[in-house]
């Protein structure tokens, strides 16, 4: 029998880490590259400014149902397109959004707030409708989201009585995966999309609550659209 030094069994028993965003994002984007056939090369992948604004609320259980009040929220990011084949792309767009929920009781004359602020990282699938990259176009696919924070605001007759932040303590999970469709217009530099996504993993296994979000998003991409 081989004996081995007590650092070798502690390193070997060691518990493992829990993965964190940066490892995380490493492997969506690494899971991105892979997937590009050798024929990309030959087409000039482009990229830009993003930006929007999005409508989200909290539903129980169903998948892109709609219940309660709209909460708004910011769309601030930057799209990154790579050209698969004529008519298919692959979009890596890092964005920073605002999703939440609005609770409205008439009877109490109340209105709660919740502000949901996240850190994600979508990887969908452009498929153009015309060998012209121009146009009409669809996506979908997945995205990883990571919560930074919250804020929950509590109103009576119009009033605010209670407004505070909030972080996930401890151990409490923070990342989530979503699905997206959308369906978009691209023109020169410009590109437009309306985008529907809702979460598909739970913070929670006893609250089976997702976030459901609507919103309009707008890049700009450098280069020149000839050669693209």
């Amino acid at each position: 029998m081989v004996r081995r030094p007590v650092r070798y069994l502690l390193c070997n028993f060691a518990p493992k880490r829990t993965p964190t965003m940066k490892h995380c994002i490493a492997r969506i984007l690494f899971a991105g590259m892979i997937l590009f056939p050798a024929g990309a090369s030959a087409q000039q992948s482009h990229n830009g400014p993003k930006l929007g604004a999005g409508i989200g609320t909290q539903v129980i259980g169903s998948f892109f149902g709609w219940s309660g009040q709209p909460k708004v929220g910011p769309i601030v990011g930057w799209s990154f397109e790579a050209p698969m084949t004529e008519q298919v792309s692959l979009l890596i767009e890092p964005m920073y959004i605002g999703k939440g929920s609005v609770t409205v009781n008439p009877q109490l004359k109340t209105r709660s707030s919740i502000a949901m602020n996240y850190l994600e990282m979508p990887l969908m699938v452009k498929v153009s409708t015309s060998p012209d990259p121009q146009g009409l176009f669809l996506t979908g696919g997945l995205m990883y989201g990571y919560f930074l924070h919250g804020k929950v605001k509590n109103f009576r007759d119009g009033t605010l009585e209670s407004s505070y932040d909030f972080t996930p303590a401890g151990t409490q999970k923070r990342g989530q995966f979503s699905a997206g469709i959308g369906l978009g217009h691209e023109k020169g530099h410009w590109m437009y999309e309306l985008r529907a996504q809702s979460s598909i993993t739970l913070f929670d296994p006893l609250i089976r609550s997702r976030y459901l979000v609507y919103s309009f998003q707008v890049a700009w991409r450098f280069g020149d659209t000839e050669s693209w």
